[in-house]
């Protein structure tokens, strides 16, 4: 089930409220189909900003015709707008209207230009150089990648940047998990 919809403010309850710099009307619901870490198929969406879901949407047909695995992707509205429990719960997820963690600049979540990807797999190191989340430690070992994770050249890497995406994985404190288009 490969689609864009429309998303009202009732469908954001906890990532979205009228202070936010985009309005809910400039978002859309990515709905697509992806491989779980059992090889089964599963549904999944994200909210991204509505001129970036076609991009967002053939990232992820990519991803399944990969058989590249994502654990769940629905919307963080589902963990309350809570990044660090949907981090926790590998969640991949998109828009949240937040600040970047440890800092008071707002997230490019919160313009629905970033997408996270399996977190868990692909943890972030956090400005006081702790990694997060704290189950994803035991990930940080790129020469050796698992199903699900990202690395330099991997063709997921490469599709998200041939869409205008810049990997977090390339940055001095690598996010592995985050793929952001800047305004």
């Amino acid at each position: 089930m490969e689609r864009i919809l429309a998303v009202t403010a009732d469908d954001l309850p906890y990532s979205w409220n009228p202070a936010c710099p985009v309005s809910w009307r400039e978002l859309a619901l990515v709905q697509f189909t992806h491989v779980d870490f059992q090889g089964r198929l599963g549904e999944g969406s994200l909210v991204v900003l509505a001129e970036l879901a076609p991009a967002v949407l053939e990232i992820m047909d990519l991803a399944l015709t990969l058989r590249f695995p994502i654990h769940s992707a629905v919307p963080i509205d589902a963990f309350f707008g809570d990044d660090d429990a949907s981090m926790s719960a590998n969640n991949s997820s998109g828009f949240n209207f937040r600040p970047i963690a440890g800092t008071s600049e707002l997230s490019l979540h919160s313009l629905g230009r970033a997408v996270d990807i399996n977190p868990v797999l692909n943890p972030y190191q956090e400005h006081d150089l702790r990694w997060s989340p704290p189950e994803g430690v035991r990930h940080l070992d790129r020469s050796k990648p698992v199903p699900g994770m990202f690395t330099p050249g991997h063709p997921m890497v490469a599709a998200f940047e041939e869409h205008g995406f810049e990997w977090g994985g390339s940055w001095e404190r690598p996010d592995y998990h985050h793929f952001q288009v800047a305004p």
